[in-house]
């Protein structure tokens, strides 16, 4: 997935009462290793915030229309759903295959769709 995309189109750039704005936190001094390069921020390592800038981190989104409505970088909870789906798709060649028998199936079910019209269609299933 392209993150960049994301962000821009679904999170910054959505339409209508859904459009959201950008919540970031300023980083004044970032500490350096000897060598001159950056030590991780701990909010990037954890995958909390990612930088926009030298000096801000975006931690999330807001709404415009309800500023209650907070949406982070990272949420555990998000995050537990998607290992389940994940672990579920090990193999997404019989996943698929599976997705597919169960449209045929409960499409066969169906007495005026001909088989053959019902092959055609499941095709279609990714």
């Amino acid at each position: 997935m392209n993150s960049v995309k994301y962000r821009k189109w679904y999170l910054a750039e959505n339409w209508a009462e859904n459009q959201s704005y950008m919540i970031t936190r300023s980083v004044i001094q970032h500490k350096r290793f000897r060598d001159g390069t950056r030590k991780p921020h701990p909010l990037v390592s954890s995958g909390e915030g990612f930088w926009i800038n030298a000096h801000e981190l975006c931690i999330g989104y807001q709404l415009y229309s309800n500023p209650n409505i907070f949406r982070p970088i990272f949420s555990h909870r998000r995050q537990c759903l998607l290992d389940d789906v994940h672990l579920s798709i090990k193999c997404p060649v019989a996943f698929w295959r599976r997705v597919k028998r169960r449209y045929y199936l409960s499409m066969a079910k169906i007495s005026k769709i001909p088989l053959e019209c019902i092959i055609h269609i499941v095709t279609f299933v990714v």
